[in-house]
């Protein structure tokens, strides 16, 4: 599950900083230059998992609107032990540095988008890659591929699992 759940982080910080960039897909800016100085005061020592969380936020809001809410799971919507998981990866301070170094740019996030994803078509709209009891390694690399497609196409994918 160790794997899973850093994958499952680095992905959310990949789509949330791409999701943030023109064309966006939502209207936050939370990896945006000027959020570092709003939030250091008041998360001086969480300030990434704040930009996150935030990031995480909007981006759970477009894709609910998308898929609905219910026996559907996404990237920024999982069960309540890995969402807790997931957290504690975000607030390491290597995990920072390391995922830091691909989110500085568009064409860095998309190019790591592109090294730990399975090439796949996406289309506009929510699309099922598989139920939540399938093998979340294989599953993670097919929706890494597809939000690297669609974000390289312009436009809008919502992958999700089937709830078991």
């Amino acid at each position: 599950m160790n794997n899973d759940v850093r994958s499952v982080a680095e992905l959310r910080v990949l789509v949330g900083y791409l999701g943030e960039q023109a064309p966006a897909w939502w209207s936050s800016r939370f990896f945006g230059p000027q959020a570092a100085a709003f939030l250091a005061p008041v998360f001086a020592r969480s300030r990434f998992l704040a930009q996150c969380q935030g990031v995480s936020a909007a981006a759970a809001r477009l894709h609910d609107e998308f898929i609905g809410v219910g026996r559907a799971l996404h990237l920024f919507r999982l069960p309540e032990v890995f969402e807790q998981a997931v957290a504690s990866v975000l607030m390491d301070p290597q995990f920072e540095a390391q995922i830091g170094v691909h989110i500085a740019s568009r064409e860095q996030a998309l190019a790591r988008l592109q090294a730990i994803g399975r090439a796949a078509r996406a289309d506009e709209g929510p699309i099922v890659v598989g139920d939540w009891n399938d093998a979340l390694d294989e599953v993670l690399k097919t929706i890494a591929g597809l939000y690297h497609d669609a974000f390289s196409k312009g436009i809008k994918t919502f992958p999700y699992l089937r709830e078991a």
